[in-house]
């Protein structure tokens, strides 16, 4: 009794939409390359090519057999594990793991970002003065704040400065900025002391000065935007035009976020289709004006074609982000369509964008950019994909008042769709929900659509010729109202709250759930709402761990009686300390400030930390955890303390769990919880240092 009910409610289905199964490849690709991130140890590569041309055999064996859908997806999943492999030995490089203080640096400037205050210099070839080569990264950021002066890019240059590790994760489950800043390709962070001279160098390889063309490109449309003012606005203009979000105020984002559209600042959809767009209806218009080229020539497409080139050297021109690499890809595909006659599906644009974009950078998979991009888009596509005609016909057709409404109903369902779609992702990485975002959508989309964005289309145009003082100015007042909307907005009672971090399972639970209702069409896509709800339930009550333990067994927080956090810290502004309470869920002006833990060791401690001057022994399900600070303090944790937290040596308490430097320094960051009667010690490396990037 129980098949036919399967049969009926699964496989029916299934085998009816054969033709939405392709949609699943970068899915499969996605499950190959998450593996490989999920793996304790780094793997060797002949093993993933092995499996992957077995897989590839096999399917081309069995493609007439039942388990030919089956074998695809081994394939695509082993395939995706190969080129994140493949990825993981290109960018391979020595990660700086120790502090260099006051060193003479020398590097070739690759790349240069405006900072509110001073810029940061990405250098590639780096050589640090008095330290071993074999251990120097290939390539680092340094920030400069003396000099006002930009180098020219492609020098090379030298400069004083004091050199950093990349951090891990703040606790374990967090954001692994070291793992991202490999796969950007650069191993260290720096802090210039002084300003910096030119010096002599090899000269650049070909691809070295391919991005540097870009780069000077991207360089000269700032310096030519910042030149009319340093206003908000021009830096906001920047950032839409060449991706560089560095130069805008904290606060400018802060109200951007909280009101629901920093999503316009990313180089994404919008900004491509924009650019794509004006160049082939515009050169394809031109072309009409002369009678002979429209009647002998196919002028459409030397549009279309004309299109793609210009979309693609914009994409190059702005850093070429993961969100503006799918969107080119996808207009590239459509007017591709467009240039051999046929009609581009748009579900399947999606996934081909997510395939080719998880193929040449599978690691792009991660990024929080690559997840809200193809997020929003495949929910609004599986959104209007079945009524896409009926609502075109009902706009045309409809009058001006109409037509004006029809517009304000579409905008409010594209924003709810996309902000339920982004919801979990945001939930989970910034650990806040945006309510009234549909509000300042409809403000901002329309502003950015007709006015913001073909401004600053026809100024970066014009820059070459000197005439974009004039479309800037457009830009510059279409970007004011859009910033005075979001501060209206972000200053609303209740328009946004903050919850605490959830674990990542949640996410994972709520991502498939969306692909469930977006990639099937038939009634059983509604089972997709179960892990969706699951996800969405994990959030709301997954615990907090109780201890918290930065990477260097020094910077540490205890949970309070009332939930708050006791911080032992150098500085209560440290990042750490603002991470740790942004995951708590303790953001917003209204938020509790967090506890100091010398105050609270002068009162003898609070709640469950009791305290002797700045020896702390706090108490967690029967356990004491011990963070000693002298020596007395280290002989009575000895004798008293079940786990110990400090600058205690390994053999200094035998029998008892030491969480001091050089175990932080091995398994990054710590966290304990509370496990019932027990606790449960949880590390950001549990296997140590296995993984190239740590």
């Amino acid at each position: 009794m129980l098949f036919p009910a399967l049969s009926r409610i699964i496989i029916g289905p299934f085998l009816e939409e054969r033709a939405r199964w392709l949609l699943w490849l970068p899915v499969f690709m996605g499950f190959g390359i998450a593996f490989y991130f999920a793996l304790p140890f780094e793997p060797v590569l002949w093993p993933a090519l092995a499996a992957t041309a077995a897989a590839l055999l096999a399917a081309l064996a069995l493609r007439n057999s039942f388990l030919l859908p089956l074998l695809v997806a081994l394939l695509v999943a082993a395939l995706g594990f190969t080129v994140v492999k493949l990825e993981a030995d290109a960018f391979r490089q020595p990660m700086l793991r120790e502090i260099l203080s006051a060193r003479m640096i020398k590097g070739r400037v690759t790349g240069i970002t405006h900072l509110p205050k001073g810029y940061r210099l990405m250098l590639s070839g780096v050589r640090i003065a008095d330290y071993p080569a074999e251990k120097t990264p290939l390539r680092m950021r340094v920030k400069f704040t003396h000099s006002t002066k930009l180098p020219r890019p492609g020098a090379w240059i030298d400069a004083k400065a004091i050199l950093y590790p990349l951090s891990g994760p703040i606790e374990p489950g967090a954001f692994n900025f070291r793992r991202y800043a490999y796969f950007q390709g650069y191993g260290a962070t720096g802090f210039a002391l002084g300003y910096w001279h030119y010096a002599k160098g090899p000269p650049p390889s070909f691809w070295e000065r391919v991005g540097i063309f870009f780069e000077k490109i991207r360089l000269h449309i700032a310096r030519t935007f910042r030149e009319y003012d340093e206003s908000r606005e021009t830096a906001v203009a920047v950032a839409l035009v060449t991706g560089d979000q560095a130069g805008i105020g904290k606060g400018t984002l802060a109200a951007m976020r909280i009101s629901g559209i920093s999503h316009i600042l990313s180089v994404s959809g919008l900004h491509i289709a924009m650019v794509a767009g004006i160049v082939f209806f515009t050169l394809r218009a031109l072309m009409a004006l002369w009678p002979w080229l429209a009647l002998h020539a196919p002028i459409k497409k030397i549009a279309a074609g004309a299109a793609i080139a210009v979309a693609v050297f914009y994409t190059l021109i702005c850093g070429a982000p993961v969100p503006a690499v799918r969107s080119m890809l996808m207009a590239g595909i459509v007017l591709l369509a467009v240039m051999v006659d046929r009609r581009a599906a748009s579900m399947r644009l999606v996934a081909l964008a997510a395939f080719f974009c998880l193929l040449f950078a599978p690691a792009s998979l991660l990024d929080v950019s690559f997840q809200l991009s193809f997020a929003a888009v495949a929910a609004l596509i599986a959104a209007y994909e079945r009524r896409e005609h009926d609502v075109l016909a009902r706009f045309r057709s409809a009058g001006l008042a109409a037509k004006t409404g029809l517009y304000v109903a579409g905008s409010a369902l594209t924003s709810l769709v996309a902000s339920a779609a982004t919801a979990p992702f945001i939930l989970y990485y910034f650990q806040q929900v945006n309510w009234y975002g549909v509000i300042t959508n409809l403000i901002a989309v329309p502003l950015s659509t007709f006015i913001i964005m073909p401004a600053g289309v026809l100024a970066v145009l014009a820059t070459p010729f000197g005439l974009e003082e004039g479309p800037l100015y457009v830009m510059r007042g279409g970007i004011t109202l859009m910033l005075e909307s979001a501060e209206w907005v972000a200053l609303l009672p209740g328009s946004v709250t903050y919850h605490p971090a959830a674990g990542f399972c949640f996410l994972l639970a709520s991502g498939f759930g969306l692909l469930w209702l977006c990639i099937w069409q038939k009634r059983w896509r509604f089972l997709g709402l179960v892990p969706l709800a699951v996800g969405t339930l994990g959030f709301l009550f997954t615990p907090r761990p109780d201890v918290l333990i930065a990477d260097d067994a020094v910077t540490v927080a205890v949970r309070a009686q009332d939930g708050n956090r006791i911080v032992r810290a150098k500085s209560m502004d440290e990042f750490d300390v603002d991470i740790w309470r942004a995951r708590d869920g303790m953001q917003g002006v209204d938020a509790p400030a967090a506890l100091n833990w010398f105050d609270i060791a002068e009162k003898g401690g609070q709640g469950a930390l009791s305290c002797e001057g700045n020896d702390c022994i706090y108490a967690l399900a029967g356990k004491r955890i011990a963070f000693p600070m002298t020596w007395a303090g280290l002989q009575a944790a000895c004798r008293e303390a079940d786990i110990i937290v400090g600058a205690a040596p390994d053999e200094a308490c035998p029998g008892k769990t030491i969480i001091n430097k050089k175990t932080a320094e091995e398994k990054g960051s710590f966290a304990i919880s509370a496990d019932g009667s027990s606790v449960d010690i949880t590390a950001a490396r549990p296997n140590g240092l296995r993984r190239p990037w740590e």
